[in-house]
């Protein structure tokens, strides 16, 4: 089997493990290196080229804004996914500009980095195999490939895609996040079938999931839709 190599860029050794295990958990991709900051990146990157990074903004010394752009400065062509708790129009915009394949934002669900290697692979695949000249029907699926982040085509065993709707429309309607608590009183169905409701539509990027802290006790979990 043909490889996609991966570097992983994140500064927190339990984070970086956590992507390792995710990435050499998806078929045809492997990680072949990790490091804790951009210069260390960038000092790889020459080293040993590979097909993909999976780099965290948030990093001591050289961002990870800071090294995607450097990256593009020196005429590198490596595609990158970048991972940020930030939710920063201005951070996802300039991540955009300087060509990162995606944005992930933190914390994620397996199934998310899942859907986008398996974008990025579907892209790659079409970017080396069969003819060298393309028409405008293969741009379409290629640009339709690289833009498709949907985990499953269809729902996962137990969820109702009526009940799916009632979820997404209660979290679209709602001017703040709300725990699986609030939405399962709303719904009518129990907690744990709005939580599982909700993490699904985290892990197709339909909704983005943040941790609400309290004085006692576990943090919540409260979901936004993204607009």
């Amino acid at each position: 089997m043909d490889y996609i190599d991966v570097l992983v860029v994140e500064d927190d050794p339990m984070v970086a493990d956590i992507h390792q295990s995710y990435v050499n958990s998806v078929e045809g991709f492997r990680v072949v290196g990790m490091v804790d900051n951009g210069l260390k990146a960038l000092d790889f990157l020459r080293k040993r080229p590979v097909r993909l990074v999976i780099l965290d903004i948030f990093l001591p010394g050289l961002d990870g804004m800071g090294t995607l752009e450097k990256i593009r400065e020196g005429g590198s062509n490596v595609d990158v996914i970048m991972i940020s708790a930030s939710r920063d129009k201005s951070t996802v915009n300039r991540s955009i500009q300087a060509g990162a394949f995606d944005y992930i934002v933190k914390p994620f669900a397996f199934e998310r980095i899942k859907a986008a290697l398996e974008a990025f692979r579907q892209v790659v695949h079409r970017l080396t195999e069969g003819p060298s000249q393309v028409d405008q029907n293969d741009i379409d699926n290629l640009l339709l490939a690289r833009n498709r982040k949907n985990v499953q085509s269809t729902l996962p065993k137990g969820l109702n895609p009526h009940v799916l709707k009632k979820v997404e429309e209660l979290i679209a309607r709602a001017d703040r996040p709300l725990s699986s608590v609030e939405a399962a009183d709303v719904i009518g169905v129990s907690r744990i079938t709005a939580r599982r409701y909700l993490e699904y539509l985290v892990a197709s990027g339909s909704a983005t999931m943040e941790r609400e802290y309290q004085e006692v006790g576990r943090p919540i979990n409260k979901y936004l839709i993204v607009k």
